[in-house]
């Protein structure tokens, strides 16, 4: 082990499971139409479902904070990594609309757990390694959305969504061995420097958690209606619908490996202003496009835009309260629920009656209203 100092590491092992979670986000995404079909459902249910899911997940990202002064990261990452493997498969092979429900609303509140531990021990990892290195982890993700959406679309066409399932879950056990083997326990938080209450001022926070939960639910509405979108406008190419899912999770991860040296250069605040602007741009293409290459490129826009939108605020919210970063992250993370828990349902609505092109195009003054909070923030200042 010790000749392989990099595999066998704590970055190591938290960036192959970020990899995984952005796997089992790119088999949710290529899967959407096949699931849909499967389980007899419309845009405005799948909206409806995700919007109670997306409450369990942002209210499992709320009490993450509290669950870490009692259990470490590797505690919870060890419990929850095998059970989103199972949920994700009962998601993906649902038949019906009860088994739809029953699989999708857990999952989403292992989701949020999971979420936010893997955030803690990244940004505890790079408060280890002195020098930034966060924004590289959610690149992972973005590798893992590229590489297995695609995939994703094409097995459950061609195989079924089942086999898609599977394939995640070896993804997830692989991570839960890195997690065993090379992550340490590290000190419960305890303390009155700890809670979110004694912090001097909280306004960073509380204007970070609101931009952060638009661009979520712009991201979110991105990744798992790209493959519907994609589909309605070539049914004939429905097996590579994830291109657009594959196209934004590739320019995700372009931008998110150098992401680093961009925050180092440019300042956090900046450069999600920059990016923001980039994001509104391709939200407003996919709003007017009426074909398959035009809407994929739009796609490969909006991840080249949202790349570093959401590292950089939890990069900011952790070092503002470092001697809790779990809560730091829940605090900002329970700031997003309006948005991030309406906005799927108001999406499936906007997307049977106007169209799903329409729907993102409403994403994009969402955002907008997004970089008018990273103005505000500016003037106040940073929380870094």
């Amino acid at each position: 082990m010790s000749t392989h100092p990099f595999i066998f590491s704590p970055r190591t092992a938290i960036m192959v499971v970020f990899w995984s979670f952005g796997a089992a986000i790119g088999a949710l995404s290529g899967s959407m139409p096949s699931i849909m079909r499967n389980s007899g459902i419309d845009s405005e249910t799948m909206g409806f479902g995700l919007m109670i899911s997306t409450l369990l997940t942002v209210g499992g990202m709320a009490v993450g904070g509290q669950l870490a002064r009692f259990s470490t990261n590797r505690t919870m990452l060890l419990c929850l990594l095998p059970s989103f493997a199972v949920l994700l498969f009962a998601y993906l092979a649902s038949q019906s609309l009860l088994w739809f429900y029953l699989a999708i609303i857990p999952m989403g509140l292992v989701f949020g757990l999971t979420d936010i531990f893997m955030n803690a021990e990244a940004t505890a990892i790079e408060h280890d390694m002195q020098r930034p290195v966060f924004t590289a982890f959610h690149g992972c993700v973005s590798l893992g959305v590229a590489s297995i959406a695609i995939v994703s679309s094409f097995m459950s066409t061609m195989i079924g969504t089942w086999a898609t399932g599977l394939l995640a879950a070896v993804f997830f056990s692989i991570a839960w061995g890195f997690v065993y083997l090379n992550i340490k326990p590290r000190s419960l938080i305890g303390g009155r420097t700890a809670r979110m209450r004694s912090l001097p001022n909280r306004l960073p926070l509380i204007l970070l958690g609101i931009a952060a939960g638009l661009i979520i639910a712009g991201e979110t509405a991105a990744l798992l209606w790209s493959a519907k979108l994609l589909d309605e406008l070539a049914p004939s190419l429905a097996a590579i619908a994830g291109l657009g899912a594959a196209f934004y999770g590739a320019c995700n991860a372009a931008i998110r490996f150098p992401g680093d040296a961009l925050r180092a250069r440019f300042g956090d605040v900046p450069l999600m202003i920059g990016s923001l602007l980039v994001a509104i741009a391709g939200f407003t293409g996919l709003g007017f496009t009426t074909s398959f290459a035009a809407g994929v490129t739009a796609f490969a826009m909006v991840g080249l835009g949202t790349a570093v939108l959401i590292p950089c605020t939890f990069a900011m919210a952790a070092a503002f309260v470092p001697e809790n970063r779990p809560g730091a992250l829940s605090f900002v993370s329970l700031l997003t629920i309006v948005p991030r828990t309406l906005s799927p349902w108001f999406f499936g609505v906007a997307a049977a009656g106007l169209g799903i092109g329409a729907a993102f195009g409403l994403v994009a003054v969402a955002l907008a209203v997004a970089l008018g909070l990273l103005f505000i923030l500016s003037r106040v200042g940073p929380s870094t």
